[in-house]
């Protein structure tokens, strides 16, 4: 099974922002990059692999961010089941902090 584009263009972008994407304000990309290294924070394959694991469905975007207390993953899929969740993971442990869904739009005739 081919992954789908925008899973694939999430792991290029979380790719180039960890390994080699310009610095921007606050030195965010250089700190996610070391903090990859170093082995501080998983990598965003890691990540992806438990949310289809544990919700199924499409990784449709990925968000890493530099909190006060830590890095968070920050995925937004579709389920299996046609839900849209937003999920919260600790980027440290791989731990879900949070789950949010949206129910699917009733099909209009």
């Amino acid at each position: 099974m081919r992954a789908p584009l925008s899973l694939l263009s999430g792991l290029l972008l979380a790719a180039a922002l960890l390994a080699g994407a310009p610095a921007r304000a606050g030195d965010d990309h250089d700190r996610a990059r070391e903090a990859l290294r170093d082995g501080r924070i998983l990598p965003l394959e890691r990540i992806a692999a438990l949310a289809k694991q544990r919700f199924g469905g499409d990784i449709l975007d990925v968000e890493l961010e530099d909190e006060d207390d830590g890095f968070r993953y920050e995925l937004k899929l579709i389920a299996g089941d046609g839900r849209i969740m937003k999920l919260e993971y600790d980027a440290a442990t791989g731990e879900l902090l949070r789950a949010k869904a949206r129910d699917r739009k009733p099909e209009r005739r």
